[in-house]
């Protein structure tokens, strides 16, 4: 009698859940990185290695074409019941397809190890979330093209160590964010097509298990490849040993990376730009938003605040990353098993959802007019000294010595203007 198929598991509160499971990024990057979809990109392997070798005339149609009917029933639940019995994932994924597809079920995996399945699997769940992150980055540049472009007449103050510096312009430095991501597309653009797959290989990546299955039939353990990952849609990899090419995720983790570090400096910068002493920008705010729940009167930056404390994770997973590829060991050990399993998913998710809050903040940015003159009429005098000492210097003085005046009566004028701020205040008091 067949064993009853338990009911779908459905997570409570009452056992641990990851922020990324409810709070960031968004629906369609979650599925992507469910057990579901995991699961069903396993089968879709596992039913072109059967079409490849129905060409070969050792699968039969009925076979194949079982195993795509059945392809949806798929039930994770089943598998993590079988794989406690089992102590093995892959062992228990066949034996829970065989379950619903018992015809196919029996050339199911046939001449394969566990990673052809698995590893094609994971490069195609890395594939596919760059196919959502791409068009978000994209919009995310059109946002700034409109802030740029309405903002490029704005003058400002420039700031360097946090000090006053020179007049810059709004969409000026609006244009160097989006520099930036423009260079992260172009990095996305090269570096995604060489996160290869790894090929239906075998287990140490010399396909040595398909030269008996083959003897005697038109097809070849190459030919079969190309078959396979031509329905995928990956590239295979050249040269692979147990698993796709560690170095792939690598790879990965490493435009994300870049895409966060971009995101990061324009969330700081406004966060700057957004504090009480110099105010020039605000993040748009939805009615009812709560700054504080102790002082009612705070406007905080939090959208800007969560892309940092996202992205800040983002070099340990980059680390965590560097490691299982130089770790690897001969062929493979499993120690590169557990890490990946959330730092990839968790990465793409945290850029998911670094990428909507920042165009969010810069599609809505608000900009204070009355602040910005406020900080050019403060700091406007200063701005002419270096064009005051360039003339100096022109009309014979060493430009040392014109230094060092603009520094001494600079000084001063910051000195007096700071105790005339005083005096007011002091007056203000009585």
């Amino acid at each position: 009698m067949k064993e009853q198929r338990p009911a779908p598991f459905k997570a409570g509160f009452e056992t641990y859940q990851s922020v990324f499971t409810y709070r960031y990024g968004s629906p369609e990057m979650r599925k992507i990185w469910s057990r579901q979809n995991f699961w069903l990109n396993v089968r879709d392997v596992w039913i072109a290695v059967a079409e490849a070798q129905q060409k070969a005339g050792i699968v039969t149609p009925e076979q194949v074409k079982d195993l795509k009917e059945h392809r949806n029933d798929l039930s994770v639940e089943r598998i993590d019941q079988l794989e406690k019995e089992k102590g093995h994932d892959v062992a228990a994924a066949i034996a829970e397809y065989s379950e619903v597809a018992p015809i196919g079920g029996e050339i199911l995996h046939n001449g394969m190890t566990s990673e052809d399945a698995l590893s094609n699997a994971e490069i195609k769940q890395i594939h596919d979330s760059f196919d959502i992150l791409r068009p978000k980055l994209v919009g995310t540049l059109e946002a700034f093209g409109a802030q740029i472009d309405k903002n490029k007449g704005l003058i400002c103050v420039g700031w360097t160590h946090l000090q006053a510096a020179e007049p810059t312009t709004m969409g000026y430095r609006f244009a160097k964010y989006a520099q930036d991501l423009v260079d992260d597309l172009k990095i996305l653009n090269f570096m995604k097509p060489m996160i290869k797959g790894k090929g239906i290989k075998g287990s140490v990546g010399t396909s040595a298990s398909f030269g008996e299955i083959f003897e005697g039939t038109n097809m070849t353990a190459e030919r079969q490849e190309e078959f396979v990952m031509k329905k995928l849609g990956i590239e295979p990899a050249g040269i692979t040993d147990q698993t796709y090419p560690r170095k792939g995720a690598l790879t990965a983790e490493s435009i994300l990376l870049q895409i966060g570090q971009s995101l990061h400096r324009f969330a700081l910068d406004i966060q700057i730009l957004q504090s009480s002493a110099i105010d020039e920008v605000s993040e748009p705010r939805r009615k009812g938003q709560i700054g504080s729940s102790a002082m009612p009167h705070k406007q905080n930056p939090i959208n800007s605040e969560n892309i940092d404390s996202l992205t800040e994770l983002l070099p340990g997973q980059t680390f965590a990353a560097w490691m299982t590829a130089a770790y690897i060991t001969l062929e493979r050990t499993l120690r590169d098993s557990a890490g990946k399993r959330s730092s990839i998913p968790e990465s793409f998710l945290i850029i998911d959802e670094a990428l909507e809050r920042t165009k969010k903040i810069i599609s809505g940015i608000v900009i204070h007019d009355n602040s910005i003159k406020t900080n050019m009429d403060r700091f406007g005098p200063f701005f002419a000294t270096e064009i005051i000492m360039a003339k100096l210097v022109e009309a014979g003085m060493d430009r040392m010595e014109a230094h060092s005046i603009l520094v001494e009566l600079s000084e001063k004028a910051i000195d007096a203007k700071r105790r005339r701020i005083f005096r007011k205040r002091a007056q203000s008091d009585h």
